[in-house]
C-alpha cells in the first residue's frame, strides 16, 4: 500500500476542520461552565420567592367556611366551632394518620389541629388521591364508620373523608391527610407562602 502524498489544499483544508472542531468544543464547554456557574450564583431560592397572599378572616364565623386560590390551586379556610375543638383532642381510632407523620405540612403545624392557629384551618382544596376538589360537609346524624359524623372534608370524585384538621380515615381512596400550605397569621389576616 502506498501513501498518496497531501497536496497544500488538503492541509489546508484539515487545518480548517481542525480549528473549526476546536472552536465547537471549547464554545460547548464556556456553555456548560456558564450554566454551572450561573446555577452556583442562583442560590437555593428563598421562601421570598413564594408569591403571598393576604386574606381577612374577620368575618368568617365558627363553622363557616371558604374557598379561594393561591398559586393555581384552591385553598379552602374553615373556623372551627367549640365541638370541633373536643373532637380534634379526643383520639380517633378510625384515621389513618392521626399523628400527620405521613402528611405535608409546616413543621409546626404537624399538630393535632394542624393549623397555625387553633381557630382557623387552611389547606390545599384538593383530595389527596385524584386530586378532585372537596367540600366541607357539616355535622349531622348519619353513620360514618359505625359513629355519628363531627363534620369534616368529603372529596367530590371518590368520597373519600377527612376530619376538621384533614386528616383522613382509614378504609378510604386517599391514604393521606390533606395538604396543609405554608402561611402565617397577622392579627386576622392570614397570609399564604410565608
Amino acid at each position: 500500500m502506498s501513501v498518496k502524498p497531501t497536496s497544500v489544499e488538503d492541509q489546508q483544508r484539515r487545518l480548517k476542520l481542525r480549528v473549526a472542531v476546536k472552536l465547537m468544543l471549547s464554545l460547548g464547554v464556556l456553555g456548560v461552565l456558564y450554566v454551572f456557574i450561573a446555577g452556583l450564583r442562583s442560590g437555593g431560592g428563598d421562601v421570598d420567592d413564594v408569591p403571598s397572599l393576604r386574606v381577612s378572616t374577620a368575618d368568617l364565623l365558627p363553622g363557616q367556611h371558604r374557598l379561594l386560590s393561591w398559586e393555581g390551586r384552591p385553598v379552602m379556610l374553615y373556623r372551627r366551632q367549640d365541638s370541633d375543638y373536643a373532637n380534634l383532642r379526643t383520639p380517633d381510632e378510625r384515621l389513618s394518620d392521626p399523628q400527620s407523620a405521613k402528611s405535608i405540612q409546616p413543621q409546626t403545624m404537624a399538630t393535632p389541629f394542624r393549623s397555625a392557629t387553633p381557630d382557623v384551618f387552611v389547606a390545599i382544596a384538593l383530595g389527596t388521591d385524584q386530586g378532585c376538589s372537596i367540600s366541607f360537609l357539616p355535622p349531622d346524624d348519619s353513620l360514618f364508620q359505625r359513629l355519628p359524623w363531627t363534620g369534616g372534608f368529603v372529596d367530590s370524585c371518590r368520597k373519600s373523608r377527612y376530619d376538621v384538621a384533614g386528616r383522613v380515615y382509614e378504609t378510604q381512596y386517599a391514604d393521606k391527610n390533606l395538604v396543609v400550605p405554608p402561611y402565617t397569621f397577622n392579627d386576622e389576616v392570614l397570609i399564604l407562602g410565608r
